[in-house]
């Protein structure tokens, strides 16, 4: 995989880890669907720790 394509991967799990915050956090929903989105913020948030800029560095 390409720098620029992990870029673009990134750039993209970033505006939805945003998006699915605020829709979180300005919507209602049932305790289940929060639950899930949730989980899967924590996801995002965990993907993108590990592509924290250090692995673009090594595959340049």
């Amino acid at each position: 995989m390409s720098i620029e394509e992990l870029t673009k991967i990134i750039t993209v799990k970033k505006m939805d880890l945003e998006e699915c915050e605020h829709e979180l956090n300005n919507r209602y929903y049932p305790s289940v669907v929060r639950l899930a989105m949730m989980h899967y913020i924590t996801e995002l948030r965990h993907q993108l720790e590990m592509y924290n800029g250090d692995d673009l560095k090594t595959l340049g």
